[in-house]
């Protein structure tokens, strides 16, 4: 058979099982449908999850745990002593002067271990506290330059640790772990915080 003929009865066919899917999904569940179904996934001295979700969260979670481990001590060498720091700096310098709240909520973070973080970075003068214009009671942040200078530093480190952990997938692979994950994330964001205002 042609093989743009067989394309085109494999998006029917999935067409026909997922009426409301689009040609990218339909390209990603081929895709998926190609990889060796054989090949077990296994992890270094830890077993192995029974049901496929459990797998991906493990897979998910290590693969997190390793890089945030790696970076430390990339950032250990800049003078940062926590993952959290970095990214702490880092929503104070991209955030349009944030309220101290802000930066917390958008690490889905506790108030009180948040604020032990952004008091850590101002006392290592990364960050200037200043009074709100409008409420007195609100604490808004800035980035020193020094931080500016540690966060840079840090961002370079953080480029290293990346292309060890994802420096063997191509391009749009990453992409396309973007597009699948993002969802996901925002989902489960939208859930926390809606939990957390109840």
């Amino acid at each position: 058979m042609n093989k743009a003929v067989e394309l085109l009865n494999l998006w029917a066919n999935y067409e026909q099982e997922n009426p409301k899917a689009d040609l990218t999904q339909f390209c990603q569940a081929y895709l998926a449908s190609q990889q060796h179904k054989s090949s077990l996934a296994s992890f270094w001295q830890s077993p192995v999850p029974p049901d496929r979700a459990s797998l991906l969260i493990k897979l998910i979670g290590r693969i997190s745990k390793l890089h945030t481990l790696h970076a430390l001590a990339a950032f250990k060498k800049c003078g940062l002593n926590s993952f959290d720091e970095f990214l702490y700096l880092s929503s104070v310098a991209y955030m349009t002067n944030p309220k101290k709240t802000d930066v917390i909520s958008a690490h889905f973070n506790e108030l009180s271990s948040g604020l032990l973080i952004l008091d850590r970075l101002k006392k290592s003068g990364l960050i200037l506290e200043q009074g709100d214009a409008y409420d007195k009671r609100t604490k808004r942040l800035t980035i020193t330059s020094k931080g500016q200078s540690l966060l840079e530093a840090c961002y370079q480190k953080l480029n290293e640790v990346n292309q060890l952990c994802f420096g063997e997938l191509a391009e749009d692979q990453v992409e396309l772990g973007i597009h699948l994950l993002q969802p996901v994330e925002a989902s489960l964001a939208e859930h926390w915080l809606g939990a957390k205002m109840k």
